[in-house]
């Protein structure tokens, strides 16, 4: 459910429901819609570094929002709240929203083909760090049972 400012247009989802509407969404823009996104593509990080609204929590008393790019690198800043996780959105910002995660769905194969042996590397060396961590981890817990049997 969306529920939508009267007088800025601006709209507000509940905690989950951005993340419901983007791995469920169905209807297909045009090209030249997912191009429109090139325009705020160009500037993705002034976006959010010129954004400095403080904007307070429609659902919490008194909780002031903290604001994010939208997937890291959209250009799409969002503002959320660090008490019931809900998103404030400016006026037409989950349109956008929308065709952005369309751009990345029609350009997941592509990017699968290309760069999927170098993220399973990625991958493989990640898992073997956290094996080592968790091997020293185990380590330290046994050598700690160990000592506090010879004391």
């Amino acid at each position: 459910m969306v529920e939508v400012c009267p007088d800025c247009k601006g709209e507000w989802l509940a905690a989950g429901e951005l993340q419901k509407i983007a791995d469920h969404h169905d209807k297909v823009f045009t090209p030249e819609e997912v191009a429109s996104l090139d325009a705020v593509n160009k500037e993705i990080f002034t976006a959010e570094k010129d954004d400095h609204d403080e904007l307070h929590c429609p659902a919490c008393e008194n909780v002031q929002m903290e604001h994010f790019n939208y997937g890291d690198t959209s250009g799409i800043i969002l503002h959320k709240c660090t008490k019931c996780d809900g998103i404030w959105m400016d006026k037409d910002e989950l349109k956008k929203i929308e065709e952005l995660v369309d751009g990345w769905k029609a350009d997941l194969s592509q990017d699968a083909a290309n760069y999927g042996a170098v993220l399973e590397k990625i991958d493989v060396e990640e898992q073997k760090e956290l094996d080592r961590d968790v091997s020293i981890s185990r380590f330290g817990f046994v050598n700690k049972v160990l000592r506090r049997f010879c004391e």
